[in-house]
């Protein structure tokens, strides 16, 4: 969708593959060099006359234009480096991870091959449950003040969890229980206001083409945990697999 030539598709996720630990600072600093490597490719291709797609969406932000003015080539590459990173690992953990909610419950797979209409409120109970996403970027309070019988000061950093938003008894009936039909299913697991998701129809259609591609054709796919063991990442703010051991059975 981007419109980056597919030979570099490859290089292009190895420079960023270092950004897999964010909990880890020394793997932070490894990966810097990395982040530089894909920032200056983007300006490469990115530039007039780069090697982008010329039907693609980095090409069609180079040439937008709005009462005679362009994105700068620091907007664009912000842009382009926010819709990779944001568009493209979320959804891969969010396929991940309904996967693996799919496989522990036997029940739930079974009746979604048996009911492929389920597919809506399945990605929903996914995006809930899994929660790939688990926490807002920081907010500061702009004045002292108490809230939830807590002392705050100005200047003080909060963070909104939306895994915990997510299972909230007071808003989810048994919270804890994955359930493809739970309808209304108010999770926050896109935002809310003016920061709600921009890709956030895209995602869901992503989700369910894989999840319907998966249970069709491995309709007896298992896990596979004799010789290997389900790793999570340990990442901040992002609940990522690292592995996740399947048995296929076309």
């Amino acid at each position: 969708m981007l419109g980056l030539p597919e030979q570099d598709h490859d290089r292009f996720k190895n420079w960023l593959g270092g950004l897999k630990d964010t909990a880890n600072i020394g793997a932070v600093i490894r990966a810097i060099p990395g982040v530089i490597r894909v920032v200056r490719y983007l300006r490469s291709v990115s530039r007039s006359g780069g090697s982008a797609l010329p039907d693609r969406l980095i090409a069609a932000l180079r040439d937008a234009e709005t009462d005679g003015q362009r994105l700068s080539e620091d907007e664009l590459v912000s842009m382009i480096f926010l819709l990779f990173g944001a568009g493209q690992e979320t959804t891969t953990h969010l396929i991940s991870g309904g996967l693996l909610a799919l496989l522990s419950h036997e029940d739930q797979r079974r009746r979604l091959q048996s009911e492929p209409s389920l597919m809506p409120t399945c990605v929903e109970e996914c995006l809930r449950y899994v929660s790939p996403v688990q926490m807002t970027k920081p907010r500061f309070a702009t004045r002292d003040m108490v809230w939830q019988e807590r002392q705050f000061r100005r200047g003080d950093m909060f963070a909104g969890f939306l895994t915990a938003a997510n299972s909230d008894p007071a808003k989810f009936e048994d919270p804890h229980r994955f359930d493809i039909t739970r309808h209304p299913n108010p999770h926050l697991s896109f935002g809310t206001g003016v920061h709600f998701c921009l890709g956030f129809q895209l995602a869901r259609a992503e989700a369910a083409v894989a999840f319907e591609r998966l249970v069709t054709r491995f309709p007896d796919m298992r896990l596979d945990t004799s010789g290997r063991k389900i790793e999570w990442r340990r990442r901040l703010g992002i609940r990522s697999l690292a592995q996740l051991p399947v048995r296929l059975v076309a």
